[in-house]
């Protein structure tokens, strides 16, 4: 890459409306047109494959799944290898140009989060449906235009069967089209990144070579509540802890019992709660020690996203935020402290009056650039034995009941995702921002996002300049009950994918 246009590539990345190019390009403007015609077919293909089970610990509904993918993008002239892991296979598929500029590597994940069908208010997980409002919406009887606000229920419809879906349509309308393609393409699709991808990095650090490329695009993740294209920069990490306490060998009479034996319960919350202070700081010793600071242009990017604060808090019904002075963009590239799970006694039809013998709770921690998951592990931990707690990898023993009154066992539970941090600086993923740009003149930076990928898998161990690319609306109800995609954002995507792969060098 010559100095020149190096140097143009770093001016542009944080100029907004001043991209390199004014307008999308004659292949997206025809893609946009094929797509158009077609787009009965490509909600049809998108909710064929979302009625496919994907559970990630459902091995045989995986093994459907890519199946079925692999099936897909073998009509679109790929070339699909199947990378046996310990646990669900990897899929990589490969496309080379005639005359390639360089390679292009996407990632993708094809299995979804649990769900139960019973929880569902809208639709059911694996049998989609169309709805405009409150209304549902028949594809095959009803002739009217799809309205952008249509949306399509079912699980892993948005995380993440829609962008595999959105890509090969693109692929599509640049075939029908003719337009080139002048970027040789990968493609990878991971089934257990709903897992913590346990056997992705290495799995591809054996595969380096079927996947080498001059960049790599992670697709995953909601685009930024403001509505507008997205791309991101890095990943935070991901690592959890359950934290039992200890106090009768079983459950008592409350009445009986009540002020005599410790009630485990109160004790967790009270150890919980000694995690965090009023202003929703976390105060283990150390925990924000080593934090790498933003740089001048994280900061810069972020201060020219929307701020959507006040959006959020309306949306989700609070008063205000837990750190009302710094936006939630700021708040993205702190680590964090969450209660995930709480256990113990009951409640409902099913309450007894008991003091229960125990009580755990799920702590989840999210890590950013600086930080990793041993060490907050053993941060976590001193914090519990620093309240006085007796350490315990068990259930203890009578003589340990008898000699301790405080027994906590912490176990750390989720060694899932590193934290993956790229280089918004670097002109290769400059080059990608500019060409999604491109489209409408508008796009976020996100230095960090909120949510955990492999972004180290492709960034650190295969060294590859990375960005991470979000496609699906916000208000997706990703890992959560009636899960959806805006049919405006299906297309957007279309168009993001087909603007990225004719991009020029």
């Amino acid at each position: 890459m010559s100095n020149r246009l190096r140097a143009l590539l770093l001016a542009s990345l944080f100029l907004g409306n001043a991209g390199l190019a004014a307008a999308p390009s004659p292949a997206v403007i025809k893609v946009r047109e094929w797509r158009a015609t077609r787009e009965r077919q490509i909600v049809a293909e998108l909710m064929q494959l979302v009625s496919l089970p994907n559970i990630a610990a459902n091995k045989a509904d995986i093994i459907k799944n890519a199946d079925a993918l692999t099936g897909m993008f073998e009509k679109r002239g790929f070339t699909v290898a199947r990378v046996q892991t310990p646990g669900s296979p990897v899929l990589i598929a490969r496309r080379d140009a005639a005359n390639p500029v360089g390679t292009l590597t996407f990632y993708m994940h094809y299995d979804g989060q649990p769900t139960e069908a019973k929880d569902w208010t809208i639709g059911q997980p694996f049998s989609p449906v169309a709805m405009l409002g409150q209304t549902r919406f028949d594809l095959e009887t009803t002739s009217a235009a799809l309205s952008p606000d249509l949306r399509i229920y079912g699980r892993a419809v948005a995380d993440d069967k829609g962008p595999i879906v959105a890509f090969l349509a693109a692929m599509d309308g640049l075939a029908e089209t003719r337009a080139t393609v002048p970027w040789s393409l990968r493609v990878v699709l991971d089934g257990e990144e709903e897992a913590g991808s346990p056997n992705f990095t290495a799995a591809m650090t054996a595969n380096s070579a079927a996947v080498r490329a001059d960049l790599a695009v992670i697709v995953d993740s909601p685009r930024h509540p403001s509505g507008l294209p997205t791309v991101f920069y890095g990943s935070r990490g991901v690592t959890g802890a359950e934290i039992t306490i200890y106090g009768a060998t079983g459950d008592l009479h409350s009445g009986n019992y009540g002020n005599f034996v410790t009630d485990p319960a109160m004790a967790l919350t009270k150890l919980i709660a000694s995690m965090k202070d009023e202003a929703g700081n976390v105060v283990i010793k150390g925990f924000y020690d080593g934090v790498v600071p933003l740089t001048a242009a994280e900061r810069r990017a972020i201060d020219e996203i929307p701020n959507v604060d006040q959006k959020l808090l309306d949306q989700f019904g609070l008063a205000k935020a837990e750190h009302p002075d710094s936006r939630i963009e700021l708040q993205h590239n702190r680590p964090t402290l969450t209660v995930a799970g709480l256990q113990s006694g009951t409640v409902g039809a099913n309450a007894r009056n008991a003091v229960s013998g125990s009580a755990t709770g799920r702590v989840e921690m999210r890590l950013v650039n600086g930080l990793d998951e041993k060490t907050q592990f053993d941060r976590l931990v001193a914090h519990v034995r620093d309240q006085g707690y007796f350490m315990v990898g068990g259930p203890p023993d009578a003589a340990t009941r008898r000699t301790h009154q405080k027994i906590a066992r912490v176990t750390q539970t989720e060694k899932g995702f590193p934290i993956g941090k790229g280089n918004m600086e670097d002109p290769r993923t400059a080059m990608a921002a500019n060409a999604i740009r491109a489209l409408d003149q508008r796009l976020v930076q996100m230095p960090t996002i909120g949510g955990s990928l492999p972004f180290s898998t492709f960034n650190d161990a295969l060294k590859l300049p990375t960005i991470g690319l979000a496609v699906v609306n916000f208000d997706n109800n990703q890992h959560a009950i009636n899960e959806n995609l805006r049919v405006g954002h299906l297309w957007e995507a279309i168009d993001i994918f087909a603007a990225l792969v004719t991009m020029a060098r």
